[in-house]
């Protein structure tokens, strides 16, 4: 029973992860539309997602054509909602990727256009190299401002030419100072550690609930088809669902403080790992999905400082009980 416990509580160490891999990430470039000439209609709405990834379309009851990188077919917009996409387009291949490594050994130049429907609620989002840098190394900014390069994406709105233009940004970094969250927390772990263990399971459960607020919010606070893998939403839940398991075992018998350790330290390790695969989102500029930030840059330090501490002490009182329990 014992073995099955310690099991169950490192079965969130092995998440499985869905998504592209080429999707909203933390980043420190922005992609910002400076103007639109002519002005577009009520109706026609484009925005950039995602920091600097997806160019995004929304069309309700007017035709809009986007060229692509050649100037050939690549999108359409029909009054009635319906979206079209250029299977045939040399964009169409390129975009797959955010900086177009792709095999375009099949692409067959100049072959007739071959329109696929890929929405019918008049919207559409692309990665645009245009918009974006397309490297995966830094870039270096031009002036002050952390401008990178400055941009144009054509498209025709009911038959009129229409430029969007915008700049790329280069964004400072967030200040390493956040990390003092984690030697505070980790501090404050070990002070708990000699307190009552439903004192430190209370407070891992709040930290916890906190961190499904917040892996939710990330998680839909972008449109779909942007979203991110929800690391933090499916680690801070399995350590809300540990942690649970964890003062209801303890609250029984005395035998089963030995249950209730093992969960404590499945619940650190899920800290750990969680804070180890979110640790870009401390520093970098843009974190995707979230308006507040901060509660993200200092949650994940936090979850670093008392994940170790409480899955060492978690897992170093297992072992000494069960020496005592062998004597």
């Amino acid at each position: 029973m014992r073995f099955v416990l310690g099991l169950l509580s490192l079965l969130p160490l092995a998440p499985s992860h869905i998504g592209s891999g080429d999707s909203v990430q933390p980043r420190n470039t922005e992609s910002v539309i400076q103007s639109v000439v002519p002005a577009l209609p009520d109706g026609v709405r484009i925005d950039i997602v995602g920091a600097d990834t997806f160019v995004r379309l929304r069309v309700t009851n007017h035709s809009v054509d986007v060229p692509g990188y050649e100037g050939e077919p690549y999108l359409r917009f029909e009054k009635n909602g319906e979206v079209f996409i250029n299977e045939t387009s040399p964009t169409t291949v390129l975009n797959n990727d955010r900086f177009g490594n792709v095999d375009m050994s099949a692409f067959v130049e100049g072959a007739a256009t071959k329109w696929r429907r890929i929405a019918t609620n008049g919207t559409a989002m692309w990665h645009d190299h245009r918009v974006h840098w397309m490297s995966p190394k830094p870039p270096a900014p031009i002036d002050n401002a952390g401008t990178v390069l400055t941009w144009k994406v054509p498209i025709v709105v009911d038959e009129v030419g229409t430029v969007v233009t915008g700049t790329l940004y280069l964004r400072d970094q967030a200040s390493v100072v956040w990390w003092a969250f984690g030697m505070v927390s980790l501090l404050l772990a070990v002070a708990l550690t000699l307190m009552r263990k439903r004192i430190l399971h209370l407070v891992l459960l709040a930290i916890s609930l906190v961190g499904v607020v917040m892996g939710t919010t990330q998680l839909f606070g972008l449109p779909s088809g942007a979203r991110i893998t929800p690391l933090l939403l499916a680690f801070s839940l399995s350590a809300a669902l540990i942690c649970t398991a964890a003062l209801i075992v303890g609250r029984k018998t005395e035998s089963s403080q030995y249950a209730s350790l093992a969960l404590q330290a499945g619940v650190g390790a899920t800290f750990v790992v969680c804070a180890w695969l979110c640790f870009d989102q401390v520093r970098a500029a843009y974190v995707p999905g979230v308006q507040q930030m901060w509660i993200v840059r200092s949650l994940i330090p936090i979850m670093l400082g008392m994940g170790l501490v409480t899955a060492i002490d978690g897992v170093t009182r297992v072992l000494r009980d069960s020496a005592v329990s062998s004597d």
